[in-house]
């Protein structure tokens, strides 16, 4: 939420901000999304200067992020931080990560489609 990684449990119904914002939550051990409804715990303070975010989703990289990979459509990407260009993506949902650590990638980014210097023959379709 807001950029920050907060604690959620599951719940019957969910709750009215959950539903209205639409956000996702995901396993903090493997990353994988929860299908059902579920609230912010209630005793969560808002998320500003608590908030931290999971070991592995912090880049070791100096400098950090220096090139991101995305599977989108069953193709890889490259791709980098930011929200400056097209197409804009979500690295949280996408599952992007650094392909320097292997660190997991929580942000906006954009995808480079036309840069092929990942693939093994760059001339592949």
């Amino acid at each position: 939420m807001n950029g920050y990684v907060m604690p959620c449990q599951p719940s019957e119904h969910g709750s009215p901000f959950t539903t209205m914002t639409e956000l996702s939550a995901r396993c903090a051990e493997c990353s994988a999304t929860y299908p059902g409804n579920f609230v912010i715990d209630p005793d969560t303070p808002p998320p500003f200067d608590w908030a931290h975010e999971p070991e592995n989703t912090v880049c070791s990289c100096e400098p950090r992020w220096p090139k991101l990979m995305v599977k989108l459509q069953g193709q890889w990407f490259l791709g980098y931080p930011g929200t400056d260009g097209e197409p804009v993506v979500d690295g949280a949902t996408e599952g992007a990560f650094c392909d320097s650590c292997g660190a997991r990638f929580m942000g906006e980014m954009v995808v480079d489609l036309d840069d092929r210097s990942h693939l093994e023959d760059p001339d592949e379709t």
